[in-house]
């Protein structure tokens, strides 16, 4: 009998090797956006919004994308 599998973020980043699937870095880079396009302060977010707007800033800066 099959067991029964939850898709929760924990079961996917251990499925995924311990990293974050490609899923969650589409988001961080879309609130980024998102947030740069509107200037939304950091300090005006829900506190695991502003660390997911952080990452996507991050990740585009990394690219050489960002904002100037």
């Amino acid at each position: 009998m099959p067991k029964d599998l939850i898709a929760t973020p924990q079961a996917l980043g251990q499925a995924s090797g311990g990293r974050e699937p490609l899923s969650s870095l589409y988001r961080e880079i879309g609130l980024a956006a998102v947030a740069s396009g509107l200037k939304l302060q950091l300090n005006t977010l829900d506190p695991d919004v502003a660390e997911a707007v952080e990452r996507g800033t991050a990740a585009l800066f990394l690219r050489g994308t960002g904002p100037v």
